[in-house]
């Protein structure tokens, strides 16, 4: 658009992105278009923001920022903010595809631009339009739940984004197997990982002020993320071995929905002494909540599975934080998860939905402490070698210029 001055030449769109009020919200994008920058690129993001009407019909109390028609600035980032209609739960896919559609050709319609990176199939499908109108590059990227649960209700409108989409980025060998099985080309289907700051996370001695054994879960607060499941994992520990309640204590970072239902398990398994919740979303200091609790993790815990209508996990960029820090992880052998934690050298794998194995693998890495300080190393090493954001970066940045020059 002429008032933008046509000076930008990459248009990332991704919905929710950080703000000052939710800083929390797709770190991993921001820190893309941070790296962009330095790289000498000129990137905008447009991130539509979502108005549904009838919230109440929707159980839905969770509050939306409003829309910003103008360029703002986020941390020196360029941003758009404008709002569409949107149908929740996958009500009238049509319309809300429609919908978000028309505002990213109006606002992402900038002479300048020499490529697109949507982030999430839903965004890809409603870039197409802008795609062929300015005759550039569409890069999609995909993240879990548009390839997994949620790829019924797209799928009739990933048939355009197969035939006018220039690359598909996945997060993992899982992601790229769902994403071949609905159609996307192997040739144009190429994985690459997401990736953390090592520097920003780094090894530190723990400095506890207390002799707890600390296990740390940061995740939104939904059904998926497994955290009731190693609730209920810690009650059968106690069972086994009541001594450990006084070891024990169970830092859950976050917020969402499910949230009250997380509270009624831990009033009803009384863990009230063991357990602790604490709220970040939204908070200006949320990312550093996220570092303090690293600090003084013993390990990070992250038990997501397969939902009954499919829904399941990418590669969590969490795990790579905890591990970066030097801390050993338990998790399950879901989605894209093998390939971050490596099962017995820098963590301990579990199958989903299974209480007994992790309250074992809490076991294991207490009474082995040889084996957790070996885990330290191995895992901080597993990040810097294959989930370093530069090295990362770097291959993006390759699939960008053979785009724009190709």
């Amino acid at each position: 658009m002429d008032k933008f001055n046509n000076r930008f030449n990459i248009l990332a769109i991704r919905d929710y992105y950080p703000s000052y009020q939710n800083p929390t919200n797709s770190t991993w994008v921001f820190h893309q278009v941070k790296d962009l920058q330095e790289r000498g690129f000129i990137p905008l993001v447009l991130a539509p923001l979502p108005y549904i009407p009838l919230r109440r019909l929707w159980n839905l109390n969770s509050k939306y920022e409003k829309p910003c028609k103008d360029i703002d600035n986020y941390e020196n980032t360029t941003v758009i903010r404008p709002g569409y209609i949107k149908i929740p739960y996958n009500k009238l896919t049509w319309f809300t595809l429609k919908q978000l559609e028309k505002v990213i050709f109006k606002y992402g319609n900038i002479k300048s631009l020499e490529l697109i990176h949507a982030h999430f199939g839903q965004n890809g499908i409603a870039a197409i339009k802008l795609k062929k109108e300015l005759k550039i590059p569409l890069i999609t990227s995909f993240y879990g739940y548009d390839t997994g649960g949620l790829a019924k209700h797209f799928l009739p409108y990933y048939k355009s984004l197969i035939r006018e989409g220039d690359l598909f980025l996945v997060l993992s060998e899982d992601m790229k197997k769902d994403l071949i099985n609905l159609g996307f080309p192997p040739e144009k289907t190429l994985i690459h990982h997401l990736g953390v700051d090592t520097n920003e996370f780094s090894m530190t001695e723990p400095s506890k002020e207390d002799n707890f054994f600390r296990l740390l879960t940061i995740a939104r607060f939904s059904e998926r993320k497994g955290i009731h499941i190693v609730l209920k994992a810690i009650k059968i520990l106690f069972d086994i071995q009541p001594s450990m309640k006084k070891i024990i204590k169970y830092i859950i970072v976050g917020g969402g929905i499910y949230e009250e239902n997380l509270k009624h398990i831990i009033n009803d398994y009384n863990l009230n002494d063991n357990v602790e919740i604490i709220h970040n979303l939204g908070l200006q200091n949320g990312r550093e909540i996220v570092k303090e609790q690293l600090k003084i993790a013993d390990v990070f815990i992250l038990c997501s599975y397969v939902t009954s209508n499919g829904d399941k996990e990418g590669t969590p960029v969490v795990l790579m934080e905890a591990q970066s820090c030097g801390i050993p992880c338990i998790a399950t052998k879901h989605a894209g998860i093998p390939e971050i934690v490596i099962d017995g050298e820098t963590g301990i794998l579990v199958r989903e939905k299974c209480p007994e194995d992790i309250s074992q693998a809490i076991i294991f890495l207490y009474t082995h402490k040889e084996i957790m300080e070996s885990m330290k190393i191995q895992a901080r090493q597993h990040i810097i070698e294959n989930f370093n954001q530069s090295v990362q970066m770097d291959k993006l940045c390759f699939e960008y210029n053979k785009l724009i020059s190709g």
